[in-house]
């Protein structure tokens, strides 16, 4: 029996391996590669503010500014008795997004006892025409580009917009009129590049329909848009709406003459 173990435990020793034979490396899975961290987003920039516009002999305007620093090529001018600028502070964020607009007061008092604030437009397309290109150039648009620029007219405003297309084909190229006094002839839309009509939902709003209809069986693209819950004068739901013309013109216009071409700024209205 002790031979039997002996020879057992001789028969393990001989199965072990020497005490200084190395053993086989384990190899180690692949650590994972740590991912880049990602970009933190940009900061949303600063809400869109409505600054006053120092313009060279002529009232102050309005101006909401685009976050790149372009100078705008859209113009807002009011009705009688209106502040253009209380018009801009209803839809700033829009006006930004479409590249900034300028907004143009009246050039003449209301009346007596009237706050001066509240002015009307002379009825003079224009003197309205020199008043919105030096405006423009006070924000630092040195030329009219061929592309021609954006004009929203409100009541008063929308009738002066009105003659300013028929006046200066192609430089108003596209149009938003707001409750306009008179209806819109479509005739003098023949060179416009996109128009929108648009009323409050107790105001004209059959005429400004009927304006849009007119125009498009004219041959100009034009749409109507209606304001929620307010009558002539008034604004509502603006920054959806007028955001909604805005995108609407740039969507619809008629492709760009190819003859157009910049017209430089004359200067100041005398």
């Amino acid at each position: 029996m002790k031979r039997w173990l002996g020879v057992a435990l001789l028969a393990l020793a001989a199965c072990r391996p020497p005490a200084d034979r190395p053993r086989p490396a384990v190899a180690e899975p692949p650590k994972a590669a740590t991912p880049a961290p990602e970009p933190a987003p940009p900061p949303p920039p600063p809400p869109a503010t409505v600054e006053r516009l120092l313009v060279p002999g002529d009232l102050v305007a309005s101006v909401v500014r685009p976050t790149n620093g372009a100078p705008p090529v859209t113009a807002f001018v009011g009705g009688v008795c209106s502040n253009a600028s209380a018009y801009l502070q209803a839809f700033p964020e829009a006006a930004r997004k479409q590249g900034g607009v300028v907004g143009i007061e009246g050039d003449q008092l209301c009346g007596p006892g009237v706050d001066p604030h509240f002015r009307t437009y002379s009825w003079d397309a224009s003197k309205l025409h020199a008043r919105i290109e030096a405006a423009l150039a006070a924000a630092g648009l040195r030329e009219i580009p061929p592309a021609g620029i954006t004009l929203v007219g409100y009541s008063q405003g929308a009738a002066l917009a009105e003659q300013l297309a028929a006046k200066y084909p192609g430089r108003y190229a596209r149009l938003v009129l707001i409750g306009a006094p008179t209806e819109p002839a479509p005739r003098d839309f023949a060179k416009t590049r996109a128009l929108v009509t648009m009323a409050c939902d107790r105001d004209v709003t059959a005429r400004m329909k009927t304006a849009a209809i007119s125009a498009n069986k004219a041959g100009t693209p034009a749409t109507y848009l209606q304001m929620p819950n307010c009558t002539h004068g008034q604004v509502a739901d603006a920054e959806n709406i007028f955001g909604q013309s805005f995108d609407w013109l740039a969507a619809n216009e008629r492709p760009l003459d190819p003859n157009a071409s910049a017209v430089k700024i004359v200067g100041p209205p005398g």
